[in-house]
């Protein structure tokens, strides 16, 4: 697991291809993020990856290793109880108990038991949808608030964003929310 220093710079790189090489950017501290399923146009490898492990999507989700590094730590956006509990997302109570026992062997089965595990905090996920005004943003909102929160003091660097995928985001609010932190240099293009 990768310290955080002062200097360390965080590389969130989203799932659009890959239009220009940064890897002259980056610094041996610098923490790599990538997301679910990372485009292969980046090769650059993963020190962090944040993943949906909704109910639906641990049930097609194919997790590739060749951008994780040995010491990757994996973020997922939802813990077993938030599940169970149906925090998020309005879930059948026989589909919210199949997950109990489901997610644990996905787990598993992709490998991903051997990194160290983390949840996005439920108020870290909360503060992101008052934000953009909806229930299910991105998971690359997700970690851009999750860094910029944790980590307030570091420089945190976009790449290959276009804010557009899965219909169910809310892509116009989240472009809108990332072009204010833009202008604040909050965040910064690279």
């Amino acid at each position: 697991m990768k310290l955080i220093k002062p200097h360390t710079k965080f590389i969130i790189i989203g799932n659009a291809d890959e239009q220009h090489s940064i890897n002259d950017f980056i610094c041996e501290d610098d923490i790599i993020i990538r997301f679910n399923e990372p485009n292969t146009s980046c090769t650059l490898m993963a020190d962090w990856v944040f993943i949906a492990n909704g109910y639906t999507q641990i049930r097609h989700l194919r997790i590739n290793h060749q951008f994780f590094k040995p010491d990757t730590e994996v973020f997922f956006r939802y813990s077993k109880e938030d599940i169970y509990q149906s925090c998020y997302e309005k879930i059948a109570l026989h589909k919210r108990i199949k997950y109990r026992w489901r997610f644990p062997k996905w787990i598993k089965k992709c490998n991903l038991d051997l990194y160290k595990l983390n949840i996005v905090p439920k108020e870290i996920y909360l503060q992101t949808v008052d934000m953009i005004m909806h229930s299910l943003p991105s998971t690359g909102l997700l970690a851009i608030n999750y860094v910029s929160d944790r980590f307030p003091n570091n420089q945190i660097f976009l790449h290959n964003f276009t804010y557009n995928g899965w219909s169910g985001h809310d892509w116009d609010s989240e472009k809108k929310l990332i072009q204010q932190w833009l202008d604040i240099g909050k965040l910064k293009n690279i």
